[in-house]
């Protein structure tokens, strides 16, 4: 089977990628957590597990994916170097 190396623009490519994906989901959870957190507090409101668990997965999700496109970008910065020593 062959198996081709990710190129530094492709990683960062796939960061921006990853980036915005996270983006999205972190612009989704907070507020979305914050809203239902309100509803909870109010006198004859939601569950206060509700917000928790509406909330939590969009939110680590995007934690997730902002963490690969980091660890995207460190690797497209080590290759560049690698291949500058050449």
């Amino acid at each position: 089977m062959r198996s081709t190396r990710p190129t530094p623009a492709t990683l960062r490519a796939e960061a921006r990628f990853l980036t915005f994906a996270g983006l999205i989901l972190l612009g989704i959870g907070f507020p979305l957590t914050i809203v239902l957190a309100a509803q909870a507090l109010a006198p004859g409101g939601l569950s206060p597990v509700l917000p928790i668990a509406a909330g939590l997965p969009p939110i680590v999700l995007g934690y997730l994916a902002c963490h690969f496109a980091s660890q995207r970008m460190l690797k497209a910065k080590a290759l560049e170097g690698a291949s500058g020593q050449r």
